[in-house]
């Protein structure tokens, strides 16, 4: 009796793996949308000129990570952004505010949109700051036959249609 409950041990914690939650190694994709991957903003009341420019922010790196519950087909995934402010150097400290976005897709299929709000600030005598943010964690429903690098986390500053053109003609934009 003692060995037929010794034999059937491994199966019992197989099974109790099953139905938990698991980080797993291969997440959604995170990525960050070229053309949207700097935002510039200018002096009021200004022209879009590089001589106005007030500071621009980039984009630098989006890291994920995730865990996988095989039970619900769910997939809670984090994503770690990275962002590099500049600006003209300034004996002046100064706090600036940009919205971004983090978008969960699957091909042209887009699941969510999140509006979040990038809060910085130079320090006096500063032309440089990084900002490390963390949006909320999403909640990703795999479908049938999916697997959860199927999807893709893309970050990017929410920009106007002028920020936009001004990205082009400074040679960010990506055709």
């Amino acid at each position: 009796m003692h060995c037929r409950l010794f034999r059937l041990a491994p199966l019992g914690a197989l099974l109790l793996l099953l139905g938990c939650s698991t980080k797993i190694a291969v997440c959604p994709v995170p990525a960050i949308l070229a053309d949207t991957q700097s935002v510039t903003i200018f002096r009021p009341g200004t022209t879009p000129d590089l001589a106005n420019e007030l500071y621009t922010v980039a984009l630098t790196n989006a890291v994920g990570d995730c865990t996988y519950s095989t039970k619900d087909s769910l997939v809670h995934a984090s994503l770690d952004l990275t962002f590099q402010a500049s600006r003209t150097p300034s004996t002046e400290a100064a706090s600036y505010a940009v919205p971004y976005f983090v978008v969960v897709h699957e091909g042209a299929k887009i699941y969510s949109k999140r509006l979040y709000t990038l809060r910085f600030t130079f320090a006096p005598g500063a032309s440089t700051a990084t900002i490390t943010q963390s949006p909320d964690e999403i909640e990703i429903v795999i479908g049938n036959g999916k697997l959860p690098w199927n999807y893709q986390e893309m970050a990017g500053f929410q920009m106007s249609a002028a920020q936009i053109e001004y990205n082009k003609t400074k040679g960010r934009y990506v055709p």
